[in-house]
């Protein structure tokens, strides 16, 4: 068993993102399959997790939240890392734009429970080595000034916004191992990141990237690539298409050993929930392999 695991599970057009770390256990985002497919209650019910220590929320589109409702069933987490500016545009969309929505409604209800009720006094942090047996995280983020978002209150009554450019860049270092997802930050989002010079040192060296926005192309940008060249990036969506950037970020990446289940292996610069299913990570001190089921 590797010191640190990370799957990325199959949720269509969405994210979920499992970390189980050598001493705590990590999520990033909580997306849901249409097939009925859980990952929180698969985290719970076949690996045996009761614990789940950290929970990373990039940004609360229903893509990225709509497994709350079962994570709140089983875990409690001790820190969660949110944009609480967020809030008050789900309010808005829940309680005025889509009141006739019952799955959005519930969905949206077990985000803004979580979040209005949360005790966020951390007895620890993501970001120091000692939290996690040398696991960490390290986020990101644009003011809503920067990310071009409207003040709520300078909005029309049925009036919403995109809130991709709210997303959470997380940065997830192992010993010589790092990995980068950034939500669904959006190309000109992304480009003001990278004016910070403390993201950019942040993305040197990065192994594998989760490409943003679930590899679309108005999530791509070359300017990213002026400061990672990853081996391989990952892409959580349902389907390829016509927005679809894969062959660009293929073209970036430098490339991984991929092993399957079977024991076969082949190299691939991108691997994709839609065509590989599960994506798993297993990372030791120097080292990190890649399996897909």
């Amino acid at each position: 068993m590797a010191a640190v695991e990370i799957y990325i599970w199959d949720v269509e057009r969405g994210d979920a993102i499992f970390v189980k770390g050598p001493e705590r256990n990590a999520v990033i985002d909580l997306g849901q399959h249409a097939n009925g497919f859980s990952p929180s209650r698969h985290i719970h019910t076949q690996h045996g997790i009761d614990s789940v220590d950290y929970l990373v929320l990039t940004h609360p589109d229903e893509d990225h939240i709509e497994d709350l409702p079962e994570f709140s069933s089983y875990f409690s987490p001790e820190v969660i890392a949110r944009r609480d500016e967020a809030d008050e545009y789900i309010r808005r969309r829940k309680n005025d734009l889509y009141p006739d929505r019952s799955h959005y409604q519930s969905v949206t209800e077990a985000y803004l429970t979580l979040t209005d009720t949360y005790d966020r006094r951390a007895t620890f942090s993501p970001s120091d080595p000692s939290w996690n047996g040398g696991l960490t995280f390290t986020h990101h983020i644009l003011s809503l000034a920067e990310a071009g978002t409207t003040p709520i209150d300078d909005l029309s009554r049925g009036e919403t916004v995109n809130l991709n450019n709210l997303s959470i860049l997380t940065v997830l270092e192992y010993g010589s191992f790092k990995f980068v997802t950034a939500g669904d930050l959006e190309q000109e989002a992304l480009e003001t990141l990278l004016e910070q010079s403390s993201v950019c040192d942040d993305l040197r060296n990065t192994n594998v990237l989760v490409a943003p926005h679930h590899g679309r192309e108005s999530s791509y940008t070359p300017k990213l690539f002026q400061h990672m060249t990853p081996e391989l990036v990952a892409i959580s969506d349902a389907k390829a298409g016509s927005t679809n950037a894969s062959q660009k970020y293929s073209a970036q990446a430098t490339g991984a050993t991929v092993s399957r289940r079977s024991g076969t292996k082949t190299n691939r610069n991108v691997v994709t929930t839609r065509q590989d299913g599960v994506i798993y990570l297993g990372i030791d001190d120097e080292e990190y392999r890649v399996r897909i089921d």
